[in-house]
C-alpha cells in the first residue's frame, strides 16, 4: 500500500511538473491594426487562461443580451437590437482592428462585418448557429454584409448594420427560401434606397450562393468546439 501511495504521489508530481513545463511554452497571438499585424508573445498558460475567461465573459454577455427571452424569433431580434446599441459603425479616422469578437463589443465600434460577427456569435451562444458573408451582386462596389441564423424552418437573413430583416405574410422571419418570392415579404427596419449604385433588394437575389460561403468564428471561441477542431473532429461547416 505504501509503495502504491508513493507511486501515485510520484505520478501526480510528474503530471503537475509536465503541465507546468508545457504551460511555459511560448506561443503567439495576433492583432491586426489597420494594415499592420502585431504579433504578441506569451506563455501557453496565459493564452489558455485568456481563452477560457473570454468564453465565460461572452457566454454571460449573450445571456444578458437575450434577456431571458425563450421564443427564438423574439430572442434573435432582441440580440440584433442589442448588437446595434452596443456596436456602432466604425467612425471616420479610427483604425480597423481585427482581434477577438468580445473586444469589438468592448470598443463599441466596428465595420459591418464585425457587427455581423458579434450578432452571429450571440445567436450561436444562445442556441441558434449564426454565420455571415458579403453579398456582392455582379458589378463594382463593396457589397452588403448579410447574417444568416439557423432556425427550425431554415436560415433567417439579417442586415445587421442597417437593422433590417424581412417577414413573411404570417409575420414569421423570412428564411432563405422565402426570398424566391420577395414581393410577398415585408421589410422591417429602414434600408437605403440603393447601395453602390444598385437597388437595395438586389443584394438578396442570390442568397443560397452567399450562404454557402458564409462563415463564423463563434464556435472557435468555445473550449469544447476548439478542442474538437484541434483533434480534427469538428464537422465541416
Amino acid at each position: 500500500m505504501k509503495r502504491f501511495r508513493a507511486g501515485c504521489l510520484t505520478g501526480a508530481v510528474a503530471v503537475i511538473g509536465a503541465v507546468l513545463l508545457i504551460g511555459q511554452l511560448p506561443v503567439t497571438s495576433r492583432e491586426g491594426v489597420g494594415e499592420i499585424v502585431k504579433e504578441h508573445r506569451l506563455p501557453l498558460w496565459e493564452k489558455a487562461a485568456r481563452f477560457l475567461v473570454r468564453d465565460a465573459e461572452f457566454r454571460r454577455m449573450a445571456e444578458e443580451a437575450a434577456g431571458g427571452e425563450a421564443d427564438p424569433e423574439r430572442r434573435v431580434v432582441r440580440l440584433l437590437e442589442w448588437t446595434r446599441a452596443q456596436v456602432r459603425l466604425q467612425p471616420e479616422g479610427l483604425p480597423f482592428i481585427d482581434d477577438h469578437i468580445s473586444h469589438i463589443v468592448l470598443r463599441h465600434y466596428g465595420n459591418a462585418g464585425q457587427m455581423a460577427e458579434v450578432f452571429t456569435a450571440l445567436t450561436t451562444y444562445t442556441g441558434n448557429e449564426g454565420r455571415w458573408e458579403w453579398s456582392k451582386p455582379p458589378g463594382r462596389g463593396v457589397g452588403l454584409v448579410l447574417a444568416f441564423v439557423r432556425s427550425s424552418r431554415g436560415w433567417w437573413v439579417f442586415d445587421v448594420a442597417n437593422g433590417i430583416w424581412f417577414e413573411r405574410p404570417d409575420g414569421g422571419i423570412a428564411v432563405i427560401e422565402d426570398f424566391q418570392d420577395m414581393a410577398r415579404l415585408t421589410m422591417r427596419g429602414r434600408a437605403p434606397d440603393s447601395r453602390d449604385g444598385r437597388p437595395y433588394r438586389d443584394f438578396y437575389s442570390n442568397l443560397e450562393a452567399v450562404w454557402r460561403v458564409s462563415f463564423s468564428r463563434a464556435y472557435e471561441q468555445m473550449p469544447w468546439h476548439r478542442l474538437r477542431a484541434i483533434l480534427g473532429l469538428a464537422p465541416a461547416s
